[in-house]
């Protein structure tokens, strides 16, 4: 989806992983694949040369600690970059940090947010496990909401697994 003047960096921690994205890629002369840690490297990218862009952060949330990481990351790169846009996915999980997650976000400076989740199927009884996905966008696009609101129910319709499927969106775009 590259515009012919647009670039992409791409960082990906894990070996296999990271060898399937530069395969992925491979040939593509606007985009760049590093075997490196996202985070760290984010504050060297912000703010872009044309003042212009979109971080999508994805963290794997395996570790506890990815969550506070995600929200200083995200903190330091509005400070940066604070008219960029800012695409976070999380897991919705029953884990204390990823339910805290979309309302530490929403406490972000600038306070333009959209949250959208898609859960597929009820909660695991086990307590263990992903029954659905969320994007938090800090400066989203403004037709972002309108967008959403068609197609998160047709998202939900196609996607569901059980009766328990449900879907969230909230925005502020003051």
């Amino acid at each position: 989806l590259l515009r012919p003047a647009d670039r992409a960096w791409l960082y990906e921690l894990l070996g296999k992983d990271f060898q399937v994205l530069q395969e992925l890629f491979r040939g593509r002369r606007q985009i760049r694949c590093f075997e490196a840690d996202g985070f760290a490297a984010l504050k060297g990218l912000l703010p872009p040369g044309p003042r212009r862009g979109l971080v999508f952060i994805d963290p794997s949330y395996e570790l506890k600690t990815d969550y506070q990481r995600l929200f200083d990351t995200l903190e330091d790169a509005l400070r940066r970059f604070p008219s960029g846009c800012y695409l976070v996915w999380y897991p919705v999980v029953q884990r204390k940090e990823a339910l805290e997650l979309p309302a530490r976000l929403q406490q972000l400076q600038p306070a333009r947010w959209l949250r959208a989740e898609l859960r597929v199927k009820a909660a695991p009884s086990t307590g263990y496990g992903l029954y659905g996905s969320g994007m938090f966008v800090v400066n989203p696009p403004w037709t972002l909401p309108n967008v959403l609101q068609d197609l998160l129910p047709w998202l939900k319709q196609r996607l569901a697994v059980d009766g328990h499927a449900e879907q969230v969106l909230e925005w502020q775009l003051p």
